[in-house]
């Protein structure tokens, strides 16, 4: 803002100067190609939906959860760190009880009861835990070395973080949401490598992620068809993986590299989470690889960019919260792209600010308008 000047002293000012303006412009170019993609998605979308008859349904509900979510993010952006502590704090209280009342009220929706109806709309609590609980962690975390009072010597914060962690997996696998789990469990070892993880813990880790997906394969239907389809292309479930690739694959040299145009494709009318889980493929066919190689650029400078603001600071509690909420953020993106390409199975996983729905990208722009803050040079 050339009006706001240097020597300016009010909130708006040294909010201009301090925050990271590059990563801020990244992140609403990011959410306008979530504005395109989502409108060149979801008429064929609309069509198998008979209570719809609205082309741009899902584009208004779009803008609308992104224009709010913008508001949240730059607020979110303007506070201190120990306002971030108590945003945190406050936070992961509510978003436990709202798992709490998943668990209780939670609307069941493909063999998942992930979903909470308030009225007006519905919401995803799990989506809303992440990045308070990595201001949990990073507080906990950065009082590791630290004995509690009242506790014996040998229990410090670390071990009640690891308690935490065990608590939302909890919520998690009874909706059962394994995807977010090993998102979950990721970013809490990140934090740790952050503050020196011994190799203990890498065997943890490996035991942990192991069984989170043994357990899912041996007691949930649906992570079973998930996983028998992404292994043997004779089980159900695979043409969603299929049409996808097939969306990477189509078309002439020219067509791969600047895609079919905006609307002109026609995998997003096979592909049922076309708009939301799926939308990547859709970007390819559509704009090709090039926009797609500019995106991911989009996606990897943010978390970099943001790394590099914080990785000499003194304060440990923001380098452990900047530091997680950046894995978190870049996690989600790897392990979205990746489903798509069928690296892994499906995980029922959004790309932040491109894919469709409301909870997702509130809780994005949560975690970017923290991170925002966190990365304010002062």
């Amino acid at each position: 803002m050339i009006f706001l000047s240097r020597s300016d002293n009010s909130i708006l000012a040294r909010w201009w100067w301090t925050v990271d303006r590059w990563n801020l412009i990244q992140i609403l170019i990011l959410a306008a190609i979530g504005i395109i993609m989502v409108w060149a998605s979801t008429p064929s979308i609309v069509e198998r939906y008979n209570d719809i008859t609205d082309i741009y349904h899902f584009l208004k509900r779009h803008i609308f959860f992104l224009f709010i979510g913008t508001l949240v993010m730059l607020f979110l952006s303007f506070m201190s760190i120990k306002g971030i502590y108590r945003i945190g704090v406050l936070g992961f209280s509510i978003s436990l009880v709202l798992l709490i009342c998943v668990m209780l009220f939670g609307e069941n929706f493909k063999g998942a009861t992930r979903w909470l109806d308030i009225g007006i709309v519905t919401i995803q609590p799990s989506e809303f835990i992440k990045p308070f609980f990595v201001l949990i962690t990073a507080s906990l975390l950065s009082q590791k070395s630290k004995n509690i009072e009242g506790f014996p010597k040998w229990i410090n914060y670390g071990h009640i973080s690891l308690l935490f962690l065990i608590i939302v997996l909890f919520f998690l696998f009874k909706q059962p949401d394994f995807g977010m789990a090993i998102l979950i469990v990721l970013m809490w070892f990140g934090q740790q490598f952050l503050v020196g993880l011994s190799f203990r813990w890498v065997l943890v880790l490996i035991s942990a992620l192991t069984s989170v997906m043994l357990v899912g394969y041996h007691f949930f239907e649906h992570v079973k068809i998930r996983i028998d389809s992404f292994l043997y292309s004779s089980a159900g479930g695979k043409d969603q993986l299929s049409f996808a690739l097939k969306a990477y694959e189509d078309g002439s040299i020219l067509e791969n590299l600047i895609g079919k145009g905006a609307g002109k494709g026609t995998i997003k009318k096979y592909i049922p989470d076309a708009h939301t889980d799926f939308i990547f493929p859709v970007i390819a066919e559509e704009f090709g690889a090039i926009i797609c190689f500019f995106i991911i650029l989009l996606f990897g400078s943010i978390v970099l960019r943001g790394l590099w603001r914080v990785i000499n600071s003194t304060n440990l509690y923001q380098l452990l919260a900047a530091g997680g909420l950046l894995m978190l953020f870049g996690m989600q993106v790897l392990i979205n792209i990746s489903v798509t390409l069928s690296i892994i199975p499906t995980t029922g996983m959004t790309l932040p600010f491109i894919s469709y729905g409301g909870s997702s990208l509130i809780s994005s722009s949560i975690c970017m308008g923290i991170m925002l803050a966190l990365t304010r040079k002062t």
